[in-house]
């Protein structure tokens, strides 16, 4: 294929994607990266079998390694980073394969040269941006000690609550419902809304009920007695 005629059908292929309003494939090209990472593997072993065989760096062995260790670092990031990108399934793959290959096959192609898997960058700020979805560091002491009066101000909500209504109420049923109701929200809440272990989840439930049944029993015995 002649370069003029690559350099249309490139026009080409990509108005046609973005005509159709769809993501960007790409080869992953894994035989190339491994054969890339090899090499350099190879000369760095070279390199340090000289160094060693002769028992110093000159500047040029220093500036060779300085050279491909930059490059090898900065391969191994690129196909870690190509490769943990989202891969499209057996019949996708064949259907770009077959865009390509409209596209740009020639004569002169080898052994399928667009075998390989194609991947795109779909949904992918959550992976190269976890500093926005991670917890702050710090925090001010202002902000602190407003979640820590929050906290308590929640956790004497969710006894003195109760309290009232059995005292306003002091029918028997009603009382009992409204424990088994507050346990029963406060388990809900341990569960799905704050981050705490199964024994802590346990402890607390069990703690926060004993409470509440103690000063029902105190409640009935000042009614009733």
């Amino acid at each position: 294929m002649e370069p003029t005629t690559d350099s249309k059908h490139f026009v080409q292929y990509v108005n046609r994607s973005l005509e159709e309003g769809e993501d960007f494939h790409f080869l992953l090209f894994e035989f190339l990266q491994r054969l890339d990472l090899t090499q350099l593997q190879v000369r760095l072993v070279r390199l340090k079998s000289r160094i060693q065989k002769n028992g110093e760096a000159s500047k040029r062995d220093l500036k060779t390694l300085e050279s491909i260790l930059a490059i090898y670092a900065t391969a191994n990031k690129d196909y870690r980073y190509l490769c943990s990108q989202k891969i499209l399934d057996r019949s996708e793959t064949r259907r770009r394969k077959l865009l390509l290959q409209r596209f740009f096959q020639s004569e002169h192609n080898f052994n399928d040269p667009f075998q390989s898997h194609f991947v795109f960058f779909k949904g992918d700020s959550k992976k190269i941006d976890p500093i926005r979805r991670a917890g702050p560091l710090r925090v001010s002491q202002f902000v602190n000690r407003l979640v820590r009066f929050i906290i308590a101000m929640t956790g004497g909500v969710f006894l003195v609550v109760p309290m009232i209504i059995m005292v306003l109420g002091p029918s028997q049923i009603e009382s009992l419902v409204t424990v088994s109701t507050s346990v029963a929200f406060l388990s809900l809440i341990l569960s799905f809304v704050v981050r705490v272990s199964n024994v802590e989840t346990l402890i607390s439930t069990a703690t926060y009920a004993a409470v509440l049944v103690v000063f029902l029993s105190l409640s009935f015995i000042r009614v009733y007695f």
